[in-house]
């Protein structure tokens, strides 16, 4: 991790992140998930957020990737992470775009007349600029990026309406919906290598911030409506901070404070002034503008430039306000359909329930239900979350539990548990399946034997 020549100021912020994560590894083990969350958000965000940018900072680019590594590693082996319905997530593209170098890329001079026309016939909401990084934006979007925009712009119909209403409201110009083509394809459970999550890559702790709830049960991050409500509250706080839409997009990207520390130390407030500093602003923020640039233009104007007209239909649901933690399959039941509808129409639900302590939570159900299916599923009985063992001796794992968590909860040891179900300390354990209890009598019992010989032969 440390070399003779790295700044001691990187030196004390890889020590203060491996800190963070010691602290989560620690409380995983011991069957904190949440505290273990918090501290290995804690040593991401204090990479992320810091003043070195990591693609350009070596020792820091290893340290992180390590970092990220090593987090992972502990995730798989401690945190439960499959459910009987288990949550899905993909890769954001926003990751595939941060290592797109833009430079190498030729600029079609037809593409250049066709934009100076469209400038001149479409009203846009943001400043749209013709110059090269736009340029090679649109060329990577109808080329060798074109599999990704098509997906996104049809997927983008699905929320559009909702989109619109939001930003409507919150006064965000609509144009601005284009920063989820570049974020996540409009993917509702796209996941980044720096933890962000949603349509609009949310981290953590900006999500909380702006009113959304991540839990083990529920990550609204992948809530359409109320994510893209989040999104507009954010830009509406950047733009008051910056007063220009590209400054906005390039602090959505890199962080409020780089790009506060950048206008500060050089004094220049223009995007495309601030890229052309030499190493100044990271790569994938200088790419970002233009390529929301390039999406607004082709998703304003898909015909002319042979993209596809025909999007997802608009999503259409109702909701039905459910206070207590309730079964999908028994909901399914009920509204006649299935899981996989729900989970369709229910992305922020992270497993095989409604949440749990959430009185003002509102499912979205099938649009062809009607009010009598809508009171069945209000009077569905709440799901008695069982936290130990039945009579029987019998424990169902629960998403996040793990095998140190459950041996305390019952006061035996992790030897006895796994030894009564053949099972070893590193075992990985699945929600929904069912574990023996060893009897604390027994337990009690085995303990006083094995004190009483180690005592013998002290």
């Amino acid at each position: 991790m440390e070399s003779p020549a790295t700044p001691k100021p990187i030196l004390d912020l890889m020590r203060e992140a491996t800190a963070r994560y010691l602290e989560g590894s620690n409380l995983i083990k011991a069957g904190n998930s949440d505290g273990a969350r918090k501290a290995f958000n804690h040593a991401v965000d204090l990479i992320l957020k810091s003043e070195w940018d990591i693609k350009t900072t070596p020792v820091l680019d290893r340290f992180f990737e390590d970092l990220i590594s090593r987090i992972a590693d502990d995730e798989s082996q401690y945190l439960l992470v499959a459910s009987e319905i288990a949550e899905e997530t993909e890769s954001a593209v926003v990751d595939e775009l941060d290592e797109l170098d833009l430079i190498p890329i030729q600029i079609n001079t037809s593409l250049q007349h066709d934009l100076v026309s469209d400038l001149a016939k479409t009203k846009y909401g943001i400043p749209i600029t013709i110059n090269d990084m736009v340029l090679k934006s649109l060329n990577f979007w109808l080329n060798s990026g074109r599999k990704h925009f098509v997906d996104g712009l049809i997927r983008s119909g699905k929320y559009l309406s909702i989109i619109e209403k939001v930003f409507q409201e919150e006064s965000i110009p609509l144009d601005l919906m284009y920063l989820a083509q570049v974020e996540s394809l409009f993917k509702t459970n796209a996941y980044s290598k720096a933890r962000a999550k949603g349509i609009w890559q949310f981290g953590e702790a900006t999500a909380k911030r702006y009113g959304l709830k991540v839990t083990r049960d529920v990550d609204e991050r992948s809530d359409p409506e109320k994510s893209t409500r989040a999104a507009a509250r954010y830009l509406k706080d950047l733009f008051a901070m910056f007063k220009d839409w590209n400054l906005v997009l390039a602090a959505y990207n890199w962080g409020e404070g780089r790009v506060q520390r950048l206008i500060k130390t050089t004094g220049l407030k223009d995007f495309w002034q601030l890229i052309d500093l030499n190493r100044k602003v990271p790569k994938e923020t200088r790419n970002h503008v233009p390529l929301i640039q390039a999406s607004v233009i082709l998703a304003r104007n898909p015909e002319k430039y042979g993209l596809p007209t025909k999007l997802d239909p608009p999503l259409r649901y109702h909701e039905v306000s459910v206070s207590k933690p309730i079964d999908l399959r028994m909901a399914a039941k009920v509204l006649g359909t299935s899981v996989d509808e729900l989970k369709k129409l229910n992305p922020a639900l992270r497993g095989s329930t409604t949440p749990a302590n959430y009185p003002d939570f509102r499912l979205k159900v099938p649009i062809d239900t009607d009010s009598e299916q809508h009171e069945k599923l209000a009077s569905l009985p709440a799901v008695k979350v069982r936290f130990t063992a039945d009579a029987s001796g019998r424990y169902r794992i629960r998403r996040g539990d793990t095998l140190s968590g459950i041996a305390a909860r019952h006061g035996v040891t992790v030897a006895e548990l796994c030894r009564e179900n053949n099972l070893t300390p590193r075992s990985k354990i699945i929600a929904g399946k069912w574990l023996q209890i060893p009897s604390r009598q027994s337990s009690s019992s085995r303990r006083a034997t094995a004190g009483s010989g180690r005592k013998a032969n002290s």
